[in-house]
């Protein structure tokens, strides 16, 4: 319960992203059917996966996570729902049928993948005819290093061309994470225990602001969601 509450209120860079990018997805999965089956790639602790389900978003949920660490943390999260399947691998090989679920997403990972073009020929392999693609990513100009990142960013463009060469067709895009956001972030993490006792609210800068705000906001996340095309 208290891990609960401090994951809500209290500022980590954790619960700013899942305050500013949350919001994002769920107006994008507002304007969809309710996924029979819906897999998530690099779903690190499964909040998001959580959120979907409780929001009603999906019936079922396949989450894929490569990292020991976040996969103890997902079994920790969804371990125990009858609900979500837990598979421990890569994205590069998902170990799912062709063409088998209604919704794919995945959120902050292609950038962290040097064969991107293989992770998303995967993520459209397994996605029937007529779903669609959430996809969110950083988004250049990247404010401060991450050495775990294998390229700065994506553009609209890019991740353009990176799915329509499998078929997806663009229909939506967003942007979170925006510079004032970011350098409350900076802020904060000069402070002791790096700001964990600010509330989140503090450090968010964006979520009174519109899409068009948010797009001149010198963003650090896109969103896109893609559809593919029915048979």
């Amino acid at each position: 319960m208290l891990r609960s509450l401090l994951r809500r209120f209290c500022y980590t860079a954790n619960t700013i992203r899942y305050r500013v990018e949350w919001p994002r997805l769920h107006e994008a999965f507002v304007k969809l059917p309710v996924a029979q089956s819906l897999f998530d790639g690099g779903a690190g602790s499964g909040e998001f996966l959580r959120r979907a389900l409780a929001s009603g978003f999906a019936k079922s949920v396949s989450a894929l996570e490569f990292d020991a660490t976040n996969f103890t943390r997902l079994q920790e999260n969804l371990g125990r729902d009858p609900r979500a399947r837990l598979i421990r691998g890569s994205l590069l090989e998902i170990p799912l049928d062709d063409e088998s679920v209604d919704m794919v997403m995945s959120t902050q990972v292609i950038e962290h993948i040097q064969d991107h073009e293989k992770a998303a020929a995967e993520l459209c392999r397994i996605l029937k005819p007529g779903g669609y693609a959430l996809i969110t990513v950083p988004h250049p100009p990247e404010p401060f290093p991450n050495d775990g990142h294998c390229r700065e960013g994506y553009t609209e463009s890019d991740l353009t061309a990176l799915f329509t060469p499998h078929g997806l067709q663009p229909l939506r895009t967003d942007y979170f994470l925006t510079r004032s956001t970011i350098d409350r972030m900076l802020l904060a993490q000069r402070l002791p225990a790096n700001g964990v006792f600010l509330p989140v609210a503090c450090v968010d800068a964006e979520t009174h602001l519109s899409s068009e705000e948010r797009r001149a906001g010198t963003p650090f996340g896109i969103l896109m969601l893609f559809q593919k095309p029915a048979v």
